[in-house]
């Protein structure tokens, strides 16, 4: 003899009772998120991920790079816009003379930092001799379509913005 032949007989449940344990059930059964349900959005979300991952890069790849062939003269502007608003700058060499703009970067800068060009205006400004440090912007070099180099002031996406390409990076910027 054991335990299990002293059991005594199930009592009958009440209807009432059967019927709200049953709906109890239910209600959580109902609930609980299907497995394939959690599944799907991660990997829907894993997915999405992934695509936007490979477009950053794919645009960083693709970011234009066009090397300065036009050495002879460089533009300098005083605003983040093509046309004429600021100046140009050349060499300065014998008539005939292969003179090249040896850093338009620099030169740009000195006439920023010597008044000549100022934030806002559109025209070379005549300074009498001053000692005044004028501050200089940010300054970012591009690729013209001529092949010249163009400092503009702004950030690293003003030749994007100008539809102009970036000098190629393992070149020197005159």
């Amino acid at each position: 003899m054991n335990i299990f032949d002293q059991l005594p007989e199930p009592r009958p449940m009440r209807a009432a009772h059967r019927v709200a344990l049953r709906r109890e059930m239910e209600m959580m059964v109902g609930t609980t998120p299907r497995r394939w349900r959690r599944s799907s959005v991660a990997f829907v979300l894993t997915l999405a991920t992934a695509a936007g991952g490979v477009g950053v890069a794919a645009a960083a790849v693709y970011i234009h790079y066009e090397k300065v062939s036009n050495t002879n003269t460089a533009h300098c502007y005083s605003l983040a816009k093509l046309g004429d608003n600021g100046t140009t700058v050349a060499a300065v060499g014998a008539p005939g003379s292969n003179a090249q703009v040896a850093d338009a970067l620099g030169t740009c800068q000195m006439l920023w930092r010597d008044g000549f060009l100022a934030p806002g205006v559109s025209t070379v400004v005549h300074q009498t001799p001053t000692t005044t440090l004028h501050p200089v912007p940010n300054l970012v070099v591009c690729t013209m379509s001529d092949g010249t180099a163009g400092v503009f002031p702004g950030t690293a996406s003003t030749c994007s913005n100008l539809g102009l390409a970036e000098p190629k990076p393992s070149t020197t910027i005159p």
